[in-house]
């Protein structure tokens, strides 16, 4: 199977995402973003058409279509709103996580009657019994949330589950991702309900991690090529020295290098999916998915405003909404050098 081919019901999947993003996204968007509003329209439409459980297997009540379908997905909303997609990322990565535990109020993170946000062992977060303590200092969706899905260390390490009113949250203006009602997030002794312990953890960890690298990584995607088409589109309508701009050889190859590395980290986000889908070690080539895709998405947006010139720096042209949020999804889930840490201790290591 050629690595960006889809099976038929992955391929209606895409079809029933693409109207939605058409119909209800790319409408509002601008506007989403401009007043720092929630997509709320967008989110719920998602949950009307069950995506948030494709990835989770039928055993647990999901679709079973593993994580190639969310590339697909993401990488159509990216296009269109990076804040979108990564609510979709959260939820799925909660339900995953759920099911992988077997307990917890999976079917409410299904169905969407649950607004849900993963925090990663990144965090730090520490459990001590069922009390758990921490902070995050930046969390997409944590302003909306209903309840976190945590992996705490210490000594009561495990999955659990926090009730978001058992927190504070406080409400950040962060550079992207503006429609996702970003917060920090505190947590001083809040009680939580364990999910899963041990090795039963690790697992339910890992696969909310690998998952949320893959849909990062099929956003950013979905980002750069936007970025991508609306530089192209520009160059071709603006001329300078009696040509059109995609005519000038300096233009043309900036077009050139941004698609080069969207297309390598779009196959590396597909090829992630599909190791993870034939139940392979995907955590590594998930983490280089998400580096490659991040950095192909900033450097898109980053020559898609110079190619638009001073147009390019104003919210109607869309790339300079493109750049901020690739940049933010660049330092989340602890950021592009703490993967490349850990690619390097696990490749390289001596």
């Amino acid at each position: 199977m050629h690595n960006l081919e889809l099976t038929d019901d992955q391929a209606a999947i895409l079809e029933t995402i693409k109207k939605l993003v058409q119909g209800v996204v790319a409408p509002n968007v601008l506007a989403l973003d401009e007043h720092r509003q929630f997509a709320q329209e967008g989110l719920q439409g998602l949950a009307e058409l069950g995506l948030f459980g494709m990835s989770v297997p039928e055993v647990s009540f999901g679709a079973g279509m593993g994580l190639v379908p969310l590339v697909a997905g993401c990488e159509e909303i990216g296009g269109q709103s990076g804040s979108l997609a990564r609510l979709l990322t959260a939820q799925v990565q909660c339900g995953i996580a759920l099911a992988r535990a077997g307990s917890g109020p999976l079917e409410d993170v299904l169905t969407g009657g649950k607004r849900a946000v993963y925090l990663g062992p990144e965090f730090g977060i520490v459990a001590v019994g069922s009390s758990l303590s921490g902070f995050c200092e930046l969390v997409p969706g944590a302003g909306e949330a209903d309840l976190f899905v945590i992996a705490a260390r210490g000594d009561g390490a495990g999955l659990y589950v926090v009730d978001a009113g058992k927190t504070t949250r406080t409400v950040c203006q962060s550079l992207g991702l503006a429609s996702t009602a970003p917060a920090r997030v505190v947590l001083s002794g809040a009680q939580g309900a364990l999910m899963a312990s041990g090795v039963d953890a690790m697992v339910a960890i890992e696969s909310a991690d690998v998952a949320g690298w893959i849909a990062g990584a099929a956003t950013c995607v979905g980002m750069g090529r936007a970025s991508l088409q609306l530089a192209r589109k520009h160059s071709s309508e603006r001329f300078a020295f009696g040509k059109p701009l995609l005519a000038q050889q300096a233009v043309a190859r900036k077009l050139v290098e941004s698609q080069r590395g969207l297309d390598a980290a779009r196959h590396l986000a597909y090829h992630a999916a599909r190791i993870h889908d034939a139940q392979g070690d995907a955590v590594p080539v998930a983490m280089a998915a998400r580096i490659a895709a991040t950095e192909a998405a900033v450097h898109a947006a980053d020559e898609a405003i110079q190619i638009h010139g001073g147009y390019g720096y104003t919210v109607e042209y869309h790339v300079e909404r493109h750049y901020r949020d690739a940049k933010t999804i660049e330092v989340l889930d602890g950021g592009n050098e703490l993967l490349k840490d850990r690619l390097a201790a696990q490749q390289f290591a001596g």
